[in-house]
């Protein structure tokens, strides 16, 4: 068989092997790149997902703390208003206390015949008037007290608020990782089928020879 011939063969053998091993190449490569779309698609999907779910439980938590602010606002002002009236009525009952029992002190002092100005009798005021006052200070005190377990419990209040902010998950797709090797292989395919033709025309050449020129025809007819 004619060298040409046998190297043409090998060579066409040769690049339609590449082509098919390239062509499978890049058929899996494309298969592993809609594989990983397709999972990063699921991916971002359930992220986005999970954010929405996240940002929803994180309204219902804002509500919550609005809620318990505003119990614990009207509870504060409740307990300030019914305290300061307390301290109302038990200063304005001391008061009529202290005025009733002197009234009442001088009132008998005067009917016993004693002079209002002995010294016995305004001993007897001071030692009165300083119970009232000694009296007043402890209801100041207690007042006071009341207010700051007013505080406390306001702060024990809000401090069942929820104050936390949640952070969403940012996405990060997927990337790399596929290896796209059909130019290569088509290139070294070809390269490798021009030397294999090359070696099957060698071969043949060797085998059958180069082919010799037809013999010249002998002269016309006379």
């Amino acid at each position: 068989m004619p060298a040409f011939v046998m190297g043409g063969l090998a060579l066409a053998s040769g690049v339609m092997g590449a082509m098919g091993g390239a062509s499978q190449a890049k058929a899996q490569a494309m298969q592993q790149q809609m594989q990983q779309d397709n999972a990063n698609f699921q991916n971002k999907w359930q992220n986005e997902a999970a954010n929405r779910n996240m940002l929803r439980q994180y309204q219902g938590q804002l509500q919550v703390n609005a809620q318990i602010e505003s119990a614990a606002n009207l509870a504060k002002t409740q307990q300030g208003i019914y305290g300061k009236a307390a301290w109302n009525n038990a200063a304005s009952n001391l008061s009529k206390q202290t005025n009733s029992t002197t009234a009442s002190f001088l009132g008998a002092m005067s009917a016993r015949g004693v002079s209002l100005d002995s010294a016995s009798v305004r001993s007897m005021v001071r030692q009165t008037a300083k119970a009232a006052q000694v009296n007043n200070a402890n209801m100041r005190v207690s007042f006071a007290n009341q207010g700051r377990d007013i505080d406390t419990s306001y702060q024990n209040m809000l401090a069942k608020r929820n104050l936390g902010v949640p952070e969403q998950t940012s996405f990060m797709p997927t990337r790399g990782g596929i290896v796209d090797n059909s130019s290569s292989m088509l290139s070294t395919g070809i390269a490798t089928s021009v030397l294999n033709a090359a070696g099957a025309a060698y071969s043949a050449n060797k085998q059958w020879g180069t082919p010799s020129a037809p013999p010249a025809p002998v002269g016309g007819t006379t």
